[in-house]
């Protein structure tokens, strides 16, 4: 594939797996997300490696623009979905380790943790 083709690839195939990361955050299925995360991860690190300075033509360049604000904008909300989950749980993990804390403080020693 050459570095034209190869660049316009990674672009197309990132776009997708957005999308489909956003469905996923969208109807919360939390376990999903990370293998298609490492997949845009891939892609976006063999992009660092490929992508040729001042190389796509104007149609390319339009179409890397156009896909690039596809991106963001999935990017974009799935953010504002996760992001108050993962605060959630860390307030959850931090209750916890409170709890623990607690429990250690003031129980006996003979006692089993929870």
């Amino acid at each position: 594939m050459g570095s034209q083709s190869e660049v316009m690839h990674c672009y197309e195939q990132i776009a997708p797996l957005t999308e489909r990361m956003l469905i996923l955050a969208r109807s919360g299925q939390w376990g999903a997300l990370p293998a298609l995360e490492a997949q845009c991860s891939d892609m976006v690190d063999r992009l660092k490696l490929i992508e040729p300075l001042k190389t796509l033509d104007e149609a390319q360049s339009a179409r890397k623009y156009q896909l690039l604000g596809r991106i963001n904008s999935n990017h974009a909300e799935i953010s504002n979905i996760v992001m108050p989950q993962l605060a959630q749980l860390m307030a959850v993990l931090k209750s916890l380790e409170l709890q623990q804390s607690l429990h250690q403080a003031y129980s006996r020693t003979d006692e089993p943790l929870l």
